[in-house]
């Protein structure tokens, strides 16, 4: 029987390349911490721990994450929201700003982080609110991921403008002559485009790497001609072009509960088999399937089966014969799933999504079957 886990993940941005200069440099500390009742406490079903030894108050600085702040207050970072939830005075309370005074305080049993926001007063006498708020992730770690990676379907690799090559004859395009590019009338204009080479097919379609920038200079013999620059990896021949586009990372991305009943993982980012904590996956469902950012899944492994009977417990080999023979008469008990990661999902195409490792107890591998997480979501 599989125990429902049951959690609480904030929006709280993840990993920041500021944290350790933010956060690791004496934070905001009062030195007296608040007494915290025995047991952590219970919201809509979610056990809220607070850190042994959390600060009672802690000022936001320039660079902080909402992860970075809540893993000063909780042992799961994630159940960041349970500590506004119950904050009915705030508007917008995952909206964090530099220079907001943040206290914790337990309101009849419960823990309950307070706000007393950095006003400016201009000139004139008007109070005027900050305009950026700390985000959810390190984006300058986060997009480039992102922006470096696609996921296409075979259809739409076929019909893409393709690198023929420069008028060296070397078997690698290095970048320092002008490229030729092989597209359909109209497909290209005078402007830069990005040049991606395949590393990986998957089941939804190839994923592609990005490896530089061209300039779109002139048509010549029936080819464009292009600069190169921003040259990060070699170009080959067959690699393809596609637009310049932002990455569509939301400041803000609040958990929901995973919406999809099952599905996997199909890849990753780092082409490693094995990801661990912060890495980012492909996953085999998207938005056709109802995947959204924000929403978190768990990645499980299936229970292995075992003879119970006879004079030992042993393992049933799937690939041997005469477990597949035995195992129709001998009697046989399947073991629970174990959990091996939690993730959520950060961008979503039609049949594929993106999603980003947030716990792993152990190597998580390509492969793996995810399932949906219920999350308490905020009420507001």
């Amino acid at each position: 029987m599989i125990k429902k886990h049951f959690c609480t993940i904030a929006a709280i941005g993840f990993f920041s390349l500021s944290c350790h200069s933010a956060l690791a440099s004496a934070p905001l500390v009062d030195s007296q911490p608040l007494p915290q009742p025995a047991v952590a406490a219970e919201s809509r079903g979610t056990l809220v721990q607070i850190k042994q030894g959390a600060p009672t108050e802690y000022v936001v600085k320039k660079g902080d994450t909402l992860w970075d702040i809540s893993a000063l207050f909780l042992d799961d970072p994630w159940l960041w929201p349970e500590l506004w939830r119950i904050n009915t005075d705030i508007a917008n309370p995952h909206l964090i700003y530099p220079g907001d005074k943040l206290y914790l305080v337990w309101v009849d049993g419960r823990p309950q982080l307070t706000r007393k926001p950095q006003r400016t007063l201009l000139p004139e006498g008007t109070v005027q609110a900050k305009r950026q708020p700390i985000p959810t992730f390190a984006r300058d770690m986060l997009e480039p991921l992102l922006t470096e990676h696609r996921l296409v379907s075979a259809e739409h690799l076929a019909q893409l403008p393709v690198i023929v090559g420069d008028n060296r004859g070397a078997p690698r395009v290095n970048g320092l002559a002008p490229v030729f590019i092989d597209a359909a009338a109209g497909q290209l204009e005078q402007q830069e485009y990005a040049i991606f080479t395949p590393v990986a097919e998957l089941a939804q379609g190839q994923l592609l790497r990005l490896v530089a920038n061209v300039q779109i200079t002139h048509a010549q013999d029936g080819y464009w001609q292009g600069e190169v620059s921003k040259l990060q990896r070699e170009i080959r021949r067959g690699d393809v072009l596609l637009p310049l586009t932002p990455t569509e990372l939301p400041e803000l991305i609040v958990p929901s509960n995973g919406a999809v009943p099952m599905g996997h993982i199909i890849g990753s980012l780092n082409e490693r088999r094995e990801q661990g904590k912060f890495d980012l996956v492909v996953l085999d469902q998207g938005r056709a399937e109802g995947v959204a950012t924000g929403q978190m899944y768990r990645a499980v492994r299936a229970g292995t089966r075992v003879f119970v009977d006879g004079e030992s417990i042993s393992l049933v080999n799937p690939y041997k014969p005469s477990h597949a023979i035995s195992s129709l008469w001998r009697t046989t008990a399947e073991l629970p799933l174990q959990q091996t990661a939690e993730l959520m999902v950060l961008q979503v195409q039609e049949h594929s999504s993106f999603a980003i490792v947030l716990r792993a107890p152990e190597w998580l591998r390509v492969g793996a079957t995810f399932l949906p997480m219920q999350v308490a979501a905020m009420q507001r």
